[in-house]
């Protein structure tokens, strides 16, 4: 082989190679991201035989605030304000008309994100300041019946805080804890068998606002810190009704389904009416009193099966953290005048 063509062996491999560098460029996925910030939304796990309302992700259609700081050195500076976005079907938060982006200084971002019925346009702008000083009125609805769960999600205060968030691509996950109260009410048939189709069943004498004072340095995992950043307010927040979906169990509460509603932290003095069923038809109204002061807890869950018998009420009744199982009672009702709604039952959680 002569000189000449040695030579032009090597500058044919050569285009080739160079060929098959180009082909890989050119078949890479180039990312046109331009620092669009991307948030998620889960919740803290229930441990539960069944998965109740927003106990894995915000409903679909919930609104979500989030303000953001600059976590520079020595303190952190505000970043933007009172961002609103909307719960997509699979955890999305998406937003309607504005976008967030990474700082260009490539400092974290510190996020604080809240889900409420704060009222009509409660956030007025993107500069509202974080309502950490005086507070915010959060109001859980009186009617969560309906069966898309629209009235429940809505009453359900979400808050989540993440911290040091670096500038990236990704979805920046928001995990949201419930700051409020939940009770659970599942019937059965008793003793006479009343019927209980259409039967309406009410939590009685708890208050519907509560005043949500949020934290940026609050321990979202501990749950006595959580629980300090809701108050109830005394002031034009009468106790009122909430009526309750009203679920029929079989085969003693196995695998039942619960009828579900936000209740706002608070305490409910003993000897109260808590728990109304009034059969359809112009059946009787039966109602569960509790017989110790029931201190209803943030983060906590009270769950209550009640058999409904001819002649009253039985009632098993648990407390639990929404991760784990803490305190159980049980006790008895006896049946209201069926011409009235005023009970003398006895007896349930306290």
């Amino acid at each position: 082989m002569n000189m000449r063509t040695r030579i032009l062996l090597t500058i044919a491999a050569t285009a080739t190679i160079l060929a098959g560098c180009s082909n890989e460029e050119t078949n890479e996925v180039i990312d046109s991201w331009d620092g669009e910030i991307r948030l998620s939304s889960e919740l803290a796990v229930q441990t539960r035989t069944y998965t109740p309302t927003q106990g894995t992700q915000i409903k679909q259609g919930q609104e979500v605030y989030v303000w953001a700081d600059e976590a520079a050195s020595p303190t952190a500076t505000s970043y933007f304000s009172a961002w609103k976005l909307t719960a997509g079907s699979n955890g999305s938060l998406t937003n309607s008309s504005v976008s967030q982006y990474y700082p260009t200084t490539g400092n974290k971002l510190n996020f604080y994100a809240m889900h409420g019925n704060f009222g009509t346009s409660p956030f007025s702008g993107q500069n509202t300041d974080f309502p950490s000083s005086s507070g915010i009125t959060h109001t859980v609805v009186a009617d969560q019946s309906g069966t898309d769960m629209t009235n429940y999600a809505k009453s359900d205060l979400l808050y989540a805080i993440t911290k040091n968030v670096q500038k990236s691509s990704s979805a920046v996950s928001l995990t949201f804890y419930h700051m409020l109260s939940k009770v659970e009410i599942a019937l059965l048939a008793g003793d006479g068998n009343p019927t209980l189709t259409d039967a309406v069943v009410t939590i009685l004498n708890t208050k519907l606002k509560a005043t949500f004072t949020p934290s940026k340095t609050a321990t979202m995992d501990n749950q006595s810190e959580r629980a300090g950043l809701v108050t109830v307010p005394t002031n034009d927040n009468d106790a009122a009704a909430i009526t309750v979906a009203t679920k029929i169990a079989t085969n003693n509460f196995t695998d039942a389904e619960y009828g579900e509603a936000i209740v706002v932290p608070q305490e409910v003095s003993a000897g109260s009416d808590f728990i109304k069923v009034a059969l359809a038809s112009g059946g009787p109204t039966f109602t569960h009193k509790i017989s110790n002061k029931l201190t209803l807890a943030s983060g906590k869950v009270y769950k209550y099966n009640i058999t409904v018998k001819s002649t009253g009420l039985s009632v098993s009744s648990s407390i639990t953290d929404w991760d784990a199982t803490t305190d159980t009672s049980t006790g008895d009702a006896t049946m209201d005048d069926p011409t009235g709604d005023s009970g003398s039952g006895a007896g349930g959680a306290s």
